[in-house]
């Protein structure tokens, strides 16, 4: 399972993957799916779940919170959990 933590651009979702990669946690940048794109053109980092508490700390500490944070299920559904 991954965690898909959205942010309302590409250049903050970058930055966000960048301060993560720094930590040890490598994030992929992509385009929010359709189906839980809350304002238009959402961009979000996908990280395994088993860093999904480290990366908050990480990204929080650094000003960039996600808007959302998202369960992608091995099955390919999301599930919101903030």
């Amino acid at each position: 399972m991954h965690y898909l933590l959205t942010f309302r651009s590409l250049t903050y979702a970058q930055r966000a993957s960048r301060v993560l990669e720094r930590a040890g946690i490598t994030g992929t940048v992509s385009r929010v799916p359709k189906a839980a794109a809350v304002k238009g053109c959402a961009y979000c980092v996908t990280v395994p779940a088993r860093h999904r508490e480290w990366a908050m700390t990480i990204l929080t500490g650094a000003g960039l919170r996600p808007e959302r944070v998202l369960l992608r299920h091995p099955d390919g559904t999301l599930e919101g959990l903030e």
